[in-house]
């Protein structure tokens, strides 16, 4: 009877792990069409930016421009990484924190000095122990997103390259690209550099500029800047629901797996302990006999 209790409790244990992992996987999915509509909302606005300024690439102000400057050999760089302030969600943060450590270890290798900005507790968590320090650090920005906080990001990376305090920013994340895949990239923000877009056909145009080029070029660059910080935090949001989705998942999967699993246990054993009881009232009568 020992046993069958034992069985039985363990059934019961993980029919209530199964009813929080289902829980977390209809959050989790709820949340990720949520951020996937965010993502979905905000790429036309990025792909007219990019064809603007794909004109205004060639021009001299933009040319000129100090967001744009390519410093050639780099002696300072940066590396943001965003991680997101919970677990469940499989490898999801220790793949982004552990290539922006392999960037980090390269630029040091090549004597180029380093600075790390992190967002999001498992990073963070993650540099942490490694004994690695963090310029900078944020645990808000990842939850929820909002202009302003990817505003006063953005503003503070500027802030640093345009100071000579470095010489390029690169942002690690995972990009994405449907309910079922998302990809880890490093991706350059400074300087700024025109992305291509697959597929999509490039108008060259004459523009006549009202008001300069040059004042369109000083109020588009750092607008861009913004936007794609703003973008790639987004993208790595419903990334990360999506990566907790399929965690939460195979999770629920496991336990039903588990129960099946025990049942039978549980059926097997519990036949067996009937077949000796009648054995043993068999055996009595036939004593008595």
């Amino acid at each position: 009877m020992a046993k069958l209790r034992d069985i039985k409790d363990r059934i019961t244990a993980v029919g209530k792990t199964r009813k929080i992992t289902r829980t977390m996987e209809m959050v989790a999915t709820s949340k990720m069409k949520k951020w996937q509509n965010v993502v979905l909302a905000s790429r036309p606005y990025s792909l007219s930016m990019v064809e603007v300024l794909r004109q205004l690439a060639t021009s001299p102000e933009a040319m000129n421009h100090p967001l744009m400057a390519r410093r050639e050999p780099v002696r300072k760089a940066a590396v943001a990484f965003v991680t997101s302030n919970r677990g469940l969600c499989g490898a999801f943060n220790i793949n982004i924190s552990r290539l922006a450590r392999q960037h980090y270890r390269e630029y040091q290798s090549r004597e180029i000095e380093t600075a790390l900005f992190g967002i999001g507790k498992k990073g963070l968590s993650f540099f942490r122990h490694q004994g690695i320090p963090l310029e900078y650090s944020n645990i808000t920005v990842n939850e929820t997103c909002t202009s302003g906080e990817t505003r006063e990001l953005a503003g503070l990376l500027m802030e640093r390259f345009l100071s000579g305090a470095v010489d390029r920013v690169e942002v690690v994340y995972y990009r994405y690209i449907s309910s079922g895949r998302q990809e880890l990239v490093t991706e350059q923000l400074l300087p700024i550099s025109v992305p291509t877009v697959p597929g999509r056909e490039v108008r060259e145009t004459a523009f006549i500029f009202e008001p300069s080029a040059a004042e369109i070029v000083d109020t588009l660059l750092p607008l861009f800047a913004q936007s794609t910080v703003y973008r790639m935090i987004a993208e790595n949001i419903a990334s990360e629901q999506a990566s907790r989705r399929r965690a939460m998942k195979q999770a629920t999967d496991n336990a039903d797996e588990m129960t099946t699993f025990l049942t039978r246990n549980f059926n097997r054993e519990r036949q067996a302990q009937i077949t000796r009881e009648l054995s043993e009232i068999v055996g009595g009568s036939d004593a008595q006999a």
